[in-house]
């Protein structure tokens, strides 16, 4: 419970944002430090509770703003069912890509989730009658909250739920078994915990926090193209769980917000934030392998 409070009290804090700045720039870059934030801990449920590397998170990022954006288009959905359906659908995806995964491990699983990225790149930007290809898809502003500063405390929101949420299910008894297959899987089976079934919901419920981010992010920029959702997406969230510290609460949220931030703080390195995040990574391996966070418990303890 101390935690719950400590998000809401964040996330209260944070929304005083747009009252002392107020400037339109900086709230646009508050808004995708949450998206980020709910793509980076999502990632760390498979990734650092459960222990398996997967660089296919921009993909359900992708297949849930592209669901949004096409039940926008040809149903004339709104907001409010585009958000739930684009977390079942990515969720649905995430389910499917686990039942091939359950056999690999280390390299094999990274190498496995790398080409679903590249597959759903292809489809996206090859199926140009129902994608857009290349050219992408319009997405309309959500009715109430068209004003930035609206947004910002409708995605405010939403990411606060998601924190809580993933709070809730890792101190759960299925945190307790994803812990157990991270550590020592077969010592989990032995105990009885059907490691199998556990990967499998791990993975849905990752994909699927993560296919409601890619909705606030389409409704965010207005609009959907593929070149969003690349392999280098899904490995600059990877980098913001290992900057922050895998399988630690706390983690995902300081890695999230520092790779967002600083690049925008040193604007003149802009075209190079993928040169900067591999050197960060290089850095936090070499002097704090097990992450900010980590490290700022082993601070604490000492």
């Amino acid at each position: 419970m101390r935690t719950i409070l400590l998000i809401l009290l964040a996330a209260a804090a944070f929304a005083l944002m747009p009252t002392i700045v107020g400037g339109g720039y900086f709230i646009n870059i508050a808004i995708v430090v949450c998206i980020y934030i709910i793509l980076a801990s999502s990632l760390d449920i498979v990734m650092g509770w459960t222990g398996l590397y997967s660089f296919a998170h921009a993909a359900f990022l992708g297949i849930g703003a592209y669901t949004a954006a096409i039940l926008g288009r040809d149903f004339g959905t709104t907001f409010w069912i585009n958000l739930p359906m684009g977390m079942i659908v990515a969720g649905l995806f995430g389910f499917l890509l686990g039942l091939p995964l359950l056999r690999a491990q280390g390299h094999f699983l990274a190498i496995m989730t790398i080409a679903f990225q590249t597959i759903v790149y292809l489809v996206l930007s090859q199926w140009t009658d129902f994608t857009g290809g290349q050219y992408g898809i319009e997405v309309e502003p959500v009715a109430g909250f068209t004003a930035l500063s609206s947004f910002f405390y409708l995605v405010l929101a939403f990411a606060t739920i998601c924190l809580i949420a993933i709070r809730l299910l890792t101190q759960s008894r299925l945190g307790d078994s994803l812990q157990a297959i991270r550590d020592d899987e077969t010592l989990a089976r032995t105990i009885g915990i059907n490691s199998k079934a556990i990967k499998l919901v791990a993975f849905a419920i990752s994909s699927s926090f993560a296919g409601g981010a890619g909705v606030l992010l389409a409704y965010h920029i207005r609009g959907v193209t593929p070149d969003d959702y690349t392999v280098l997406a899904s490995a600059t969230v990877v980098a913001m769980v290992v900057l922050g510290g895998r399988g630690r609460f706390w983690g995902p949220v300081m890695g999230a917000a520092l790779l967002i931030v600083l690049p925008e703080l040193l604007s003149s390195l802009a075209e190079y934030k993928h040169v900067f995040y591999g050197a960060v990574l290089i850095l936090v391996t070499m002097l704090a392998p097990q992450g900010l966070a980590g490290k700022f418990l082993e601070w604490r303890a000492r």
